[in-house]
């Protein structure tokens, strides 16, 4: 290979200032400016060569269009990344937003996540017992750029649960050891597991007829009295 051939290719630490989508396959285009050298958080904003229209190339399943630059905390932050200088120009390869990294702020060791631009994420942490715990987290109602609430779905294999919960406060949780749980508030709730049910309510409707007993296709009509409807809608079984 001649030395023509090798000063195609040469890395270079460029700042994305715009992107664009296009084409029949909707690929993501990028344009900024780069300059060669290593990634240097010292001179994030070193102006050189200009590209435009760039096809961005990353992880295989992940589509990824990057926000403008903007300030965040007095601070112009943008997506960066490595690039290749080609026979055809820059071609990014290797990505980072330190935007994202400021929405995901405490990474544990072991952790990999997937983390958008509006501060939700979907995270895999280690274990105690060597396997992943899985947490999607989707923030909302933001008041001066901090969220009031979320919603939260987690998968915890060392306690064997499962967990949806709503950013107001109503759940659902499965576990081993309590079955299923439906939380509608702090005074409302419901537990099903194996041969039991518990409901815990202030008020319980129940429209239409109700069967109680171990048989309820050979329940009876209630009449406890005068005061029965005419039409029952409780039937008991005695057996």
């Amino acid at each position: 290979m001649n030395l023509s051939a090798l000063t195609s290719f040469v890395a270079s630490f460029v700042r994305v200032l715009g992107s664009t989508v296009a084409g029949k396959h909707s690929a993501v285009l990028v344009g900024g400016d780069g300059a060669i050298g290593a990634l240097d958080d010292q001179d994030p904003g070193a102006s050189g060569e200009q590209f435009t229209d760039v096809e961005a190339y990353g992880a295989p399943g992940i589509v990824f269009r990057p926000r403008p630059p903007e300030t965040v905390g007095g601070d112009e932050l943008s997506a960066e990344a490595m690039a290749l200088r080609t026979g055809g120009g820059l071609v990014p390869v290797a990505w980072r937003d330190l935007r994202l990294n400021r929405r995901f702020s405490a990474p544990k060791p072991g952790s990999v996540a997937l983390v958008g631009y509006g501060g939700g994420f979907l995270a895999f942490d280690d274990t105690s017992d060597k396997t992943s715990s899985a947490t999607l987290y989707v923030p909302y109602s933001f008041s001066g750029g901090v969220p009031t609430k979320a919603h939260v779905i987690s998968l915890d294999p060392v306690a064997e649960s499962v967990s949806i919960v709503h950013g107001d406060g109503f759940a659902v949780v499965l576990d081993a050891d309590n079955g299923i749980t439906l939380r509608g508030g702090t005074s409302t709730w419901l537990n099903v597991k194996d041969g039991e049910i518990t409901l815990v309510a202030n008020k319980i409707v129940c429209q239409g007829n109700v069967a109680l007993g171990a048989q309820p296709l050979a329940a009876t009509p209630l009449t406890a009295g005068p005061v029965a409807p005419t039409r029952p809608s409780v039937f008991l079984s005695i057996a």
